[in-house]
């Protein structure tokens, strides 16, 4: 299943690293090293799917060649002890395909690094069981003689962590375009509530691992890893709930299959395996829900009583009055942005009592139906403030509709701070089909709290193509006046 991977290393000669080695051996290529007057070859290896280099629009057109460019990245670094590039590697989701991934990794260098400046060149390896890719970057700046100074501000810890978060952000955006209800978190085991230990990673296949005669740090690293397993282990089997918990974070209904795969590697050995399972298959928390494609599916009970609050409350709120804008206020404002029928239908909607509303749209009248909404609730001295799955669709959100807006994690942030919400606020979530179901039951609950209204803005076309269910669909049957816009109008 979809698990949350990202490390950042330096590539240093203060290691005895060759550049171009370091390429030629993580990329599967032959390449001639000319510092060192060798050719690093490692065009059998195995594994590499894909590799390509992406470079901003100004870069000459050796940066797309790769013997070159890392050849010039030895050449522009005159320091024994010289950093010569970062190395980035992500763990890829199994669920989706050989071309899905590709486009994931993509979509990230293209935004995090490319667009700043660097020059990515990246290969994705497509191990059945650990599907990844390296992402070799680019330190210093281009100009039109090369390489210019090294940029110090891509060293700050604050950018990893934009890095690590943005990982998290464009994988499941990617995952629910494809269909998946599969989600990862880039933040602590600690930070999303979750009382178990973070695994250490080996970096060796298992076969290995076993096989004996290993360094001394690789030893040290698999009996941490057991010591770590363990004490999960003895952890969920005092609480099967713990499990529960967090294996619905990242899948919301799983299979006895994933269960399985879950625990093995949250266990050390075969006798607390089989103790650790049989506890959490006996679990008053853990809830059958039938059969799909020939498969026993499973949730927990924590998730079923997540839904029923989010509904109870959806219903509720839907009724509820005060956020309303007079309906000669809604024909001005829906003629003067020019609304078509279908959109004006929309814009109606949002804008009329109720604090609970939904929208499933796609194409151009979503920007004008907001836009129009946006002004309407602003004209009556409401708050209007967006909220959007990531940082990059909030700021497209901002764009299109002029509420200001933030990523959702940034919005729960401060309202777990002291952030203080107010009766005559309107709450406008964008992209609600991506989200999962607590998140969706955490935004309604704010609102429903501080009596604001709150808006659910899924696209229509995502959300038929969904292959798994989506809460916001339940979400959208329980409001009653929720509308859906399929077409340009």
């Amino acid at each position: 299943m979809a698990i949350y991977h990202l490390t950042a290393n330096v590539i240093s000669r203060a290691r005895g690293q060759s550049m171009v080695a370091a390429a030629a051996y993580r990329l599967g290529a032959a390449l001639r090293d000319q510092r060192y007057g060798v050719t690093h070859n490692y065009a059998g290896k195995r594994g590499v799917t894909h590799s390509e280099i992406m470079a901003p629009v100004v870069a000459p057109h050796w940066a797309h060649d790769r013997e070159a460019l890392w050849n010039a990245v030895e050449a522009s670094e005159l320091r024994k002890d010289s950093q010569l590039a970062r190395l980035i590697e992500v763990g890829l989701p199994i669920e989706l395909s050989s071309d899905e991934r590709v486009a994931l990794v993509r979509d990230y260098v293209a935004e995090e690094f490319v667009a700043k400046g660097m020059i990515a060149d990246f290969c994705v390896r497509g191990d059945p069981n650990n599907p990844h890719a390296h992402i070799l970057l680019t330190l210093r700046a281009l100009t039109s003689a090369g390489f210019g100074p090294k940029e110090r501000r891509w060293n700050g810890k604050s950018v990893l962590l934009e890095w690590r978060c943005a990982w998290a952000e464009r994988v499941n955006e990617h995952l629910a375009r494809a269909g998946h209800a599969a989600r990862i978190d880039h933040r602590t085991l600690a930070a999303q509530q979750i009382e178990l230990m973070p695994e250490r990673r080996i970096g060796i296949g298992r076969a290995r691992a076993g096989s004996g005669a290993l360094p001394m740090h690789l030893e040290e690293r698999i009996a941490e890893q057991q010591r770590i397993a363990k004490a999960n282990g003895e952890t969920i089997l005092e609480d099967p709930s713990v499990a529960l918990r967090a294996l619905t974070r990242q899948r919301p209904a799983f299979t006895h299959q994933e269960l399985v795969q879950y625990l093995r590697t949250r266990t050390q050995n075969a006798v607390e395996f089989d103790a650790v399972l049989t506890a959490v298959s006996q679990s008053s928390e853990l809830v059958a829900l039938g059969s799909a494609g020939g498969q026993d599916r499973f949730t927990s009970r924590d998730m079923i009583e997540a839904e029923k609050s989010l509904l109870r409350r959806a219903a509720s709120m839907a009724s509820r009055r005060g956020h309303g804008v007079p309906l000669d206020r809604q024909n001005i404002l829906s003629a003067r942005c020019m609304l078509g029928d279908s959109a004006r239908q929309a814009f109606m909607c949002l804008v009329s009592e109720g604090d609970a509303k939904a929208l499933a749209v796609t194409g151009q009248p979503k920007a004008a139906i907001l836009t129009a909404a946006s002004q309407a609730w602003g004209g009556q001295g409401f708050d209007v403030r967006g909220a959007a799955p990531s940082r990059r669709a909030a700021c497209l959100l901002q764009a299109v509709s002029g509420v200001a807006s933030q990523s959702l994690a940034a919005c729960e942030e401060e309202w777990q701070g002291d952030f203080e919400m107010s009766r005559d606020m309107v709450l406008l979530l964008d992209g609600a089909e991506m989200l999962g179901l607590k998140q969706l039951e955490r935004f309604l609950a704010v609102a429903d709290r501080a009596r604001a209204k709150a808006v659910f803005v899924g696209d229509f076309d995502q959300l038929h193509a969904a292959r798994a269910g989506s809460p916001f669909q339940d979400l959208m049957r329980h409001i009653p006046d929720s509308v859906e816009v399929s077409h340009d109008c």
